[in-house]
């Protein structure tokens, strides 16, 4: 037999062998992405952006899961149910980022990565921000001083005194105030959690109770129309301006009746988009400050340091009578 048939020969008994060899399996990355609660219209939507970007991505798997109320506690519950299950990685948005420290850092011993979103902690590896928080909170000093001018007294309804974002809003509005409108005034802030119906009485209680308020701003998606609509009822459109963030689909009836003038936001399916992408980036190579990676059809977004790690923002949307038509989330 010649050298090349035995050759041949050998590779043809071969391949049965090599047929029968198992193929290594594409690795999937397990997911879990937590909100500050479940059942509102606003976490609603930043899940479509969240299932778009999972449906995306054959390579990641994605479970949404979170607490009935806006409690650090049941978070944390939820966190050390899920430890021992051994997710590749946890995105949290914390109700309390001091509460949820000790979870996350008990997360990350056991192997699992954990990132921030939305309500920020400093355990994180990567925060996916909303927005830029001094950037938002001079936005919202602006839109109360396009409205009443440089003086008058401002009342806040916020969610609560520990979620991360709100207090750090307050905190760029106090600062654009103090460089640039001190003729303003932040008279009282009060939590309604993320109740529409509580924001809802404490606006009519700074209705009765302030006589010389000018301004109401309302933080948090479901506290906006609760205000808007208890400035409404109380016939005092056009002489209490009403500012804060929500999304379009529950402030387009007070825009389009000139009860607000302006909402701010960001595009919230985007963010759970980003989300996505972000922890999927992190988990195949990590992030890098200055270094751009793809998200999907938002396109590149490139990290920048802050004092706790890397952070990217999404850029802050104005819906105003004229354009909330444009946005349906």
């Amino acid at each position: 037999m010649s050298r090349l048939r035995r050759t041949l020969v050998l590779s043809a008994a071969l391949l049965p062998s090599l047929a029968a060899l198992p193929v290594r399996a594409q690795r999937t990355w397990r997911i879990v992405i937590i909100p500050k609660l479940v059942g509102i219209a606003y976490y609603d939507a930043v899940k479509t952006g969240i299932d778009a970007a999972a449906k995306e991505l054959p390579d990641v798997a994605v479970t949404w899961t979170g607490p009935a109320q806006d409690q650090v506690e049941r978070q944390i519950e939820l966190i050390e149910r899920l430890i021992p299950t051994r997710p590749d990685l946890i995105a949290v948005a914390a109700n309390d980022p001091v509460e949820i420290a000790p979870v996350i850092e008990k997360a990350q011993k056991a192997g699992i990565h954990v990132i921030s979103w939305d309500g920020d902690t400093n355990r994180r590896e990567f925060f996916v921000n909303l927005v830029d928080f001094e950037a938002f909170g001079s936005q919202l000093v602006e839109a109360v001083a396009k409205e009443i001018g440089p003086k008058g007294d401002i009342a806040i309804v916020t969610t609560s005194f520990t979620a991360p974002n709100q207090t750090s809003w307050i905190d760029a509005m106090k600062r654009t105030i103090y460089a640039k409108y001190p003729g303003l005034r932040i008279v009282d802030v009060r939590p309604a959690g993320e109740s529409t119906e509580e924001a809802h009485r404490i606006a009519q209680d700074y209705l009765a109770s302030l006589p010389s308020l000018k301004a109401i701003v309302a933080l948090g998606a479901p506290n906006l129309p609760g205000v808007a609509r208890a400035v409404r009822d109380a016939g005092r459109v056009g002489k209490i301006a009403v500012v804060g963030n929500s999304t379009p689909n529950q402030m387009r009836e007070f825009l389009k009746d000139g009860t607000v003038r302006s909402v701010l936001l960001w595009n919230a399916p985007d963010h759970g988009y980003l989300t996505v992408y972000s922890a999927r980036q992190l988990l195949l190579g990590g992030m890098k400050a200055g270094q751009p990676f793809k998200a999907g059809t938002l396109g590149s977004f490139t990290p920048r340091q802050d004092a706790t790690s890397l952070q990217v923002t999404l850029p802050v949307l104005v819906f105003t009578k004229d354009n909330v038509d444009q946005f349906r989330f």
